[in-house]
């Protein structure tokens, strides 16, 4: 690779989203690139859209300095990669491999208005095994995966979404919004929902978050199998979490997910 070329590319990696704005001499510490290199590598990038220069004032405004942000020609490129990213085809693999560490069956489930819908399956090797179908469609507030979707939403989407008529889907399915708006806040905090009977009779499930680049939830994964075997008198077996919340962490970051994964 052509040297200057690979020093170009470095210095926008270097605008992680921490900071929006970072100095020349910033960037030339950060990058171990002399100064006057560095100047012209930004030079030339500013003048194909890659970059922007800023000027930066002080506080008291009697400085100002120059400084580099991300160029508008970054977003639109970031937008056509965004587009090609299939998520199920990169959760597939993670879910297979999840399947096969757990003897459960793995779905996937995206945000779609005010439902959840199941866009990929991995059914289990057991005799008997939990049925569910791809393209099934639940509402956010009921049961485990679609409720982890609801609860990594902002307020606002959470309170429009809460303030239309909600439906039982089993007698298990609370409709009391008090009572759902505390089992977001405890995923939020855990990390995960559970859910019992809440989608069929007989039936426990786990899910957790896949969040984007922006940090967005967009997408779940979920294990659901017959009561007792996720849990034991309600107390969700942790070691399932654990394998559940490595594979999110995957998928996130293949997605784009810069930051740590918030759950281990």
């Amino acid at each position: 690779m052509s040297k200057t070329l690979a020093k170009a590319l470095y210095l926008l990696t270097l605008f992680d989203g921490e900071e929006n704005d970072i100095t020349l001499d910033e960037l030339s510490k950060r990058a171990n690139i002399p100064k006057a290199t560095t100047y012209r590598l930004l030079k030339t990038m500013e003048e194909h859209g890659f970059v922007k220069k800023v000027t930066l004032t002080s506080k008291s405004a009697t400085t100002s300095s120059e400084a580099f942000q991300l160029g508008l020609r970054c977003l639109r490129l970031g937008e056509i990669a965004a587009r090609q990213i299939d998520i199920r085809n990169i959760a597939l693999p993670y879910m297979k491999k999840l399947c096969h560490e757990l003897s459960e069956s793995i779905q996937l489930v995206i945000p779609e208005g005010q439902e959840a819908v199941y866009i990929e399956k991995v059914e289990s090797n057991r005799p008997v095994r939990l049925y569910t179908s791809v393209g099934r469609r639940a509402p956010l507030y009921a049961g485990a995966c679609p409720r982890i979707l609801l609860s990594f939403m902002s307020d606002e989407e959470i309170r429009e979404i809460l303030s239309r008529p909600l439906m039982k889907v089993t007698d298990q399915t609370s409709i009391d919004k008090g009572e759902i708006w505390e089992t977001i806040r405890e995923a939020r905090q855990n990390g995960y929902t559970y859910s019992l009977s809440e989608l069929a009779d007989n039936t426990e499930a786990i899910g957790t978050p896949i969040f984007n680049q922006s940090g967005k939830i967009v997408g779940a994964l979920s294990v659901g199998s017959f009561a007792g075997r996720l849990s034991s008198r309600s107390t969700v077996d942790m070691g399932i979490v654990r394998e559940m919340w490595k594979a999110c962490s995957e998928i996130s970051k293949e997605l784009g997910f810069i930051k740590p994964y918030p759950f281990k």
